[in-house]
């Protein structure tokens, strides 16, 4: 059942069901819309109208009591042939002989502006996906709008940068990200620049068809944007297609709102840095608020371009979404046109003096932390020599001084490695050309007697000695030395013995179960675990023992120096921890 209406043309009422009714109206607004550009198109318009309400009376007088969609359909059709219109008129209003040949009518004029040849580019919002750029250009330049979907698809995934490069031109990521970006730049650029076919003549001129009224009847028949057609019926990729469109869309708005929202707190944010007393907040951070003194015009002008650059972009992406839901008509070429000049020139305002700002704060945050680490290596910098804090804590509080450090790279403790596997720190050097020449020691008073010193050390290379001496008051003094094995960082002697012994314990625990309660037990399984069980290169070593009749200051330590080894430091690493001095009685020895 379909509800009719009564509609006045020309003074005449016509009884025309609503389907009928929207055709026609379609119709005839198009004709207005399009001859109200040419000079005396509103009478041509308002001919054409007289004829349908003619031809309307037809229907009437042969008892039709309402006229339907396929009356109004044939209709437009018949007006649109020039041999069912009355007798066209010369340009004086003579009438044109049957027979001879008569100027150009509207009909004619309105077909030379399109045809075959003349194609006109737009963007076809009734079959689109987001902005309907790919589907204009397959319009305009011919082929099926799927392969050029696909081919768009296909240059991210086969230029540097795609999927397949990125499984085997890791080297060319850089020049991927700039193409598949400027893919995306120059699609929204069209996006801006393209015109949209909105009224029929646009469909029209964007399928190069002539813009006459046969083609225009035609046109305004079919469905339009917001009327998509085989909606429920798009297929497997045409749905992905149109899911992923609306996803994209929907989207952009979201990053427009968020950004307005941004650029909002962004300005209120910058009045009020602008406005502020800025003594009340110099004392946060004195350095910045005495850049932002020295530069304040350039911030400015630079923040007031950043905003424009992003304030645009933002409007049109809101204007778009309210378009979306028909609360506002969708911007015209012109304005699109000088929104996309506007922003060009900003951006090239913000880009240059976005650079020269970006210039001076390098320049200022070197110049600021050079400051910082002048004062911070003065503040850990003992006896000439700089330290990290923490090693500095861990020297310090063990008495060790460092006595020469060439080629060091400034680390002289190291942790991670300790011979039970455990975080402590221990004495360590590294440098990979075999440079170091390193002396650490520290010192003890003591009384006369027997003494045995001994460590825990390792090395990756010869010439790293531990070694201990005496102050005396004779010219000549005893350096005692014992070369550390070089190991590496596996193995060890720390290592096999404890790994005997666990073995040992572990083998008897039966046959002697008090040897599963030596206290020494976890130590040992410490020890033999570590490095998953292959040990970190530690040996425990000693000097020959010393003896003193008299109370002395001893010196001790490590050193790959020449000077004090006599002998040529060859590694690139050596490690040493647990130095223990001890009195021995003679029972001991």
């Amino acid at each position: 059942m379909k509800k009719n209406i009564t509609i006045n043309l020309l003074g005449r009422l016509y009884a025309i069901d609503e389907d009928a009714y929207e055709l026609l109206k379609r119709y005839t607004d198009s004709l207005h819309s399009y001859f109200s550009h040419r000079e005396g198109g509103e009478e041509i318009a308002d001919d054409i109208e007289a004829r349908i309400a003619e031809l309307f009376d037809e229907l009437k007088a042969s008892g039709v009591q309402a006229i339907t969609i396929e009356h109004v359909q044939d209709i437009i059709h018949r007006v649109g042939s020039p041999e069912e219109m009355e007798s066209p008129l010369s340009s004086e209003g003579e009438e044109i002989p049957n027979g001879e040949e008569r100027p150009s009518s509207f009909m004619e004029d309105a077909g030379k502006e399109a045809d075959g040849s003349s194609r006109r580019l737009y963007r076809n919002l009734s079959d689109r996906k987001l902005m309907g750029v790919l589907s204009g250009l397959a319009t305009y330049f011919g082929g099926d709008v799927l392969w050029w979907r696909l081919g768009y698809v296909a240059l991210f995934l086969l230029f540097p940068g795609g999927f397949v490069s990125r499984m085997f031109y890791w080297s060319r990521w850089h020049w991927g990200i700039s193409i598949n970006l400027s893919l995306i730049v120059l699609y929204f650029i069209l996006g801006v620049l393209m015109p949209v076919a909105d009224t029929p003549e646009d469909r029209l001129r964007m399928k190069g068809k002539q813009v006459n009224p046969q083609n225009l009847a035609d046109e305004v028949s079919q469905p339009q944007p917001t009327q998509r057609p085989d909606e429920g019926h798009m297929g497997c990729l045409g749905g992905f297609f149109f899911i992923m469109g609306t996803l994209i869309r929907w989207s952009i708005y979201a990053l427009g709102i968020a950004l307005a929202i941004s650029m909002l707190a962004g300005i209120v944010g910058l009045i009020a840095v602008m406005t502020m007393p800025h003594t009340m907040i110099h004392e946060s951070d004195p350095t910045f608020w005495q850049f932002f003194d020295a530069n304040q015009t350039h911030l400015l002008i630079a923040s007031v371009l950043s905003l424009g650059v992003l304030l645009i972009p933002t409007y049109c992406i809101i204007h778009s979404f309210f378009s979306e839901i028909r609360m506002l008509k969708p911007m015209g070429f012109g304005q699109r046109l000088a929104f996309l000049i506007i922003w060009i020139g900003l951006f090239i305002g913000a880009a240059f003096y976005g650079t020269s700002l970006v210039a001076k704060i390098k320049e200022a945050e070197d110049k600021s932390w050079h400051i910082r680490d002048e004062q911070y290596r003065k503040e850990n910098t003992h006896d000439g020599i700089f330290y990290d804090p923490d090693e500095w804590e861990f020297l310090s509080e063990r008495d060790w001084r460092v006595i020469r450090a060439d080629h060091c790279n400034e680390r002289y403790t190291s942790s991670g490695q300790y011979y039970t596997g455990h975080g402590a720190r221990y004495i360590d050097t590294y440098d990979s050309r075999h440079r170091q020449l390193f002396t650490i020691e520290r010192t003890e008073l003591l009384q006369p007697g027997t003494y045995r010193l001994t460590a825990c050390v390792r090395a990756n290379g010869q010439g790293a000695y531990i070694y201990a001496f005496a102050d005396s008051l004779t010219s000549s003094t005893t350096i005692y030395r014992t070369e550390i094995p070089a190991d590496g960082n596996e193995g060890g002697g720390l290592w096999r013995e404890a790994k005997s012994k666990r073995d040992s314990i572990d083998a008897y625990v039966t046959a002697n179960p008090d040897a599963l309660h030596t206290s020494d037990y976890n130590f040992l399984c410490a020890i033999a675990n570590a490095n998953g069980s292959k040990g970190f290169g530690w040996n425990r070593i000693a000097l020959p023992d010393m003896h003193f009749t008299q109370p002395v200051t001893v010196h001790y330590g490590v050193s790959t120096d020449p000077a004090l080894t006599r002998a040529s430091w060859l590694g690139q690493w050596f490690s040493a921890c647990d130095f223990e001095l001890k009195r021995i009685d003679e029972k001991q020895k």
